[in-house]
């Protein structure tokens, strides 16, 4: 059996192109071998500048996500307490205005 170059069904005769002459000589039938891993049975490499580095980079994280939560805590301490001294001021400056309409009106 003759393999077709050229399209057609296997059972045709094999009909190259014309630059192809000698395609069927050239052609090699033997398969690659597979690649073999050579890192398999190597324990990985071990950089203990690296470790260190990845050390002190979780420790810097740890300490900027305990400082994002400290600010927030402060931050909404600051907002109640701007906000009760907007609401005390608010309630004195109202009675003393109304003490003064009091006054001028003689309510």
């Amino acid at each position: 059996m003759s393999w077709a170059l050229v399209g057609g069904r296997c059972d045709q005769p094999v009909r190259p192109l014309a630059g192809l002459k000698n395609a069927v000589g050239d052609y090699t039938w033997h398969m690659a071998e597979p690649a073999t891993d050579s890192r398999a049975g190597d324990a990985p490499p071990f950089d203990p500048v690296a470790v260190d580095r990845a050390y002190l980079q979780e420790r810097a994280r740890r300490r900027a996500r305990i400082e994002r939560s400290r600010a927030k805590r402060r931050a909404s301490l600051r907002f109640w307490l701007v906000l009760l001294v907007l609401v005390a001021v608010s309630v004195l400056l109202t009675l003393t205005i109304w003490r003064e309409v009091e006054r001028l009106f003689g309510l």
